[in-house]
Formats: structure tokens, sequence, C-alpha cells
């Protein structure tokens, strides 16, 4: 049988003092309170990078294919396609991989253009989607309207704005707005309706991007339904981007084609996110100091309340390590029932956000008008883990002060 054991169950309940107990309970409360905050920093960092990250990709795909001189010239560049080039983007599988890593392909058209209402006038580059285009991105965020619908002949005139070129143009979806373009030295217009406003909270990219059908913009400037700036592709797996993004450029495009994953286009925006991962390890350290401050005083509180049966154990022979140990087990007692409130607390705000957005954001600022959250169980349980483990094994610190605890004036302590 093992005594620290037997010993910590049946002695645990008996703290007669007022003054333990009450510390004791303020000691699962505190660090319940501790866990939670943690639980809800984490979900909110963690569901804060998934949705920018969702954003940006569904924006603009996972990697990106285009002219290799397309980041270097001002004027638009087009590449052609062939089904030859599709059908290796689509069906390739690198070495290690059983699958395809690409999950979708679809192609695009970009070219800048000045928008104008009756009033207003919007410099926009209008980005030309075909068939191919995965539509379940936009319709999360289409604030009213449709999607755009598609033609087996010519050209649909529509077009989808965002809600700040809505505001700006004073203009709405059933209204028209007039798209001025300049190809060759020769001024174009066309007449769209708008049919939709969508609003994904990437001011950076709402304001200046508008979507139509493809066809339009090949028209326009002189262009086959093969040419395109290029190709957005879509990975099974995110984590995944890079090293696919590589595999692609240096064995499946040829020379003239340049491939790139959306974490290298947009540096910044993902820069950004990873800084995140700064402030929430402070964050969820400092609160770990805390708790680890207040687990300790409980402890040697508690010590101190035993010092009479400590010194009776060390009389009887019983090792100062095992004594530590029925503490130690004080001390998992009252961290297990920390845990099972912290948990409840922490991820029931966490339901209670996720379904009502109570944490309000600024878009502008945050791409996001609400505090999102993560509830994936995985980082919850190892979150758990870390705690219970630290917390635990920082424990055995305090608990050497039994042995500083003489026998003689241990059994005067009453």
């Amino acid at each position: 049988m093992n005594l620290s054991a037997y010993i910590s169950r049946k002695t645990f309940l008996s703290f007669r003092k007022s003054f333990t107990r009450s510390i004791i309970r303020i000691s699962i409360i505190a660090t319940a309170l501790s866990l939670s905050v943690m639980i809800i920093s984490q979900s909110i960092f963690n569901g804060f990078q998934k949705e920018i990250a969702q954003k940006v990709f569904g924006f603009w795909g996972h990697i990106h294919i285009t002219d290799i001189q397309s980041n270097r010239s001002i004027e638009p560049i087009t590449i052609k396609l062939t089904e030859g080039l599709l059908d290796s983007l689509s069906f390739f599988i690198p070495p290690g991989y059983t699958e395809s890593p690409i999950k979708h392909v679809q192609r695009f058209l970009v070219y800048p253009s000045i928008a104008g209402s009756k009033e207003e006038f919007e410099g926009l580059f209008i980005k030309g989607l075909d068939s191919d285009f995965d539509w379940n991105f936009f319709s999360e965020f289409l604030n009213r309207g449709r999607i755009l619908h598609s033609s087996d002949s010519g050209w649909v005139r529509e077009i989808l704005i965002s809600e700040e070129t809505a505001n700006r143009l004073n203009v709405d979806t059933g209204h028209y707005v007039i798209l001025n373009f300049i190809v060759d030295n020769e001024h174009l217009k066309r007449k769209l309706k708008v049919v939709g406003v969508f609003n994904t909270g990437l001011g950076e990219y709402d304001r200046r991007f508008a979507l139509a059908d493809i066809h339009m913009l090949q028209q326009i400037m002189h262009k086959g339904p093969s040419d395109v700036t290029g190709l957005e592709l879509f990975c099974k797996n995110i984590i995944q981007t890079d090293s696919v993004s590589n595999y692609i450029y240096e064995n499946i495009l040829p020379l003239d084609l340049y491939s790139e994953s959306i974490r290298e286009k947009f540096p910044n925006i993902f820069e950004w996110l990873s800084l995140q991962n700064t402030n929430k390890l402070f964050i969820l350290f400092l609160i770990m100091a805390v708790c680890l401050i207040n687990m300790s005083t409980t402890v040697m509180i508690l010590i101190l309340e035993r010092t009479h049966m400590i010194g009776v154990l060390t009389v009887l022979g019983m090792s100062p390590w095992n004594q530590r140990k029925i503490f130690l087990r004080y001390a998992a007692r009252i961290l297990m029932w920390s845990m099972l409130l912290g948990n409840a607390i922490g991820y029931g705000l966490c339901l209670f956000q996720k379904k009502y957005h109570l944490i309000h954001l600024s878009e502008s600022d945050y791409y996001l008008s609400y505090a999102p959250v993560d509830l994936s169980i995985l980082p919850i349980l190892m979150l758990n883990l870390i705690f219970f483990i630290v917390i635990i094994l920082s424990m055995i610190i305090p608990s050497l002060i039994i042995q500083s605890i003489r026998p003689v004036k241990a059994l005067r302590f009453r």
C-alpha cells in the first residue's frame, strides 16, 4: 500500500480550521480563473490567426503562379495556359506523397480601371473570374445580393464590389457603374450592373478590388480564352503550402513562370500574425507565474497546518520525500478541482463568444469585427497537460520546507 497516498486521502478533508478551508477554496477559485483566462487567451489568439489567414487564403488562394516578370512591371502581364500545364498542376504527386496535394486550381485576370457612378469615381483593380472560381469563400462575406452568374456565350455584364467601394461610389445592388479602361492608348468603357456587395474585412483589398467576368477583360485586352494573369492553387493541407510551391517551381513550371506561396507574396500580414505568438506566450507565462505563486503559498500554508503531523511521521521513520509526496497530492487534488472549474468557465465563455460575438473589434485595424475563438480540443488538452505538469513539478520547491522542520519543535506545535 502507498502510505503517502493513504495519508493524503484520509487527511485532506480533515482541515478543521475555517481559515485553512477558506485558503483552499480561494486557491481553487484563483487557480481556476487563471486556467480559464489562459484557455480564453489561447482560443482567441489561435482563432484570430486562423480567421485572418483563412481570409487571405480565400481571397488569393494558397499558391500563386504568374509570369516571372509580373512583380517587376507596372503593365499587366498575362500568361498563356495549356491543357498540359493545367493537368500537370492538378494531378502531380511529389515524392513522399500518396496523392496530389492540390485541391483546386482556378484562373484569374487582373486589370486596372476607374469605376464611376453618376457623381463619384474610384480607382479599382478588376479581378476577372472564370467558371472554375470557388465561391465558397465569398458566399460567407456577401453582405447582400448574389454572386456572379456564368455564361457559355459572351460575357456577363455584372460586377461584385466591396462595401467600402459601394459607399464611396454611392451605389448599391441593382445600380450600374461605368468601368473606364485604357488599353493601347485607347479609352474603353463598360457598363456593369452591381449584383452583390461583399465585405471580407481585409480593408486593403476590399478598397482596391472588384470582381467581374474574366471574358470581359480578355475582350478589352484583345486576349484569348487561355490568356490569364495567373493561377490560384488551393492545397489540401495548408501546412504543405511552401514545400508544394517550391516543388512546382523547380519541377513543373516552364522557365518563364514563377510560383510563390501567399505567405511569400504578402509577408507583412503573416509576419504580423506570427508576432501574435509572442504576445500569446507572454500572457500565458504571466498568468502561469501568478498561478504558481498562488499554489506555492497554499502548499506552504498546508505544511504549517500539518506541522505536528510532520513531526510525528518523522519520529515514526517516514522519509522527507514521502512526506513531501503527501503535500504534493494535496496540491494535485486542489489542482484537479481547479482545472475542472477552470475548463468549465473558460470553454463556456468561449462558446458564448463564438455564438453571440460579445467582444467587438475595430474591423479596419484587426480585419475582424469581433474576437474569434478557436474551439479545437487538442490545443486546450495540451494547455491543460502543460498546466498540470508545470504546477505539480513546481510544487516540489515549496515542499522542501518540510526538511527544515525539526521533530522536537514540531511536536510542540499544535
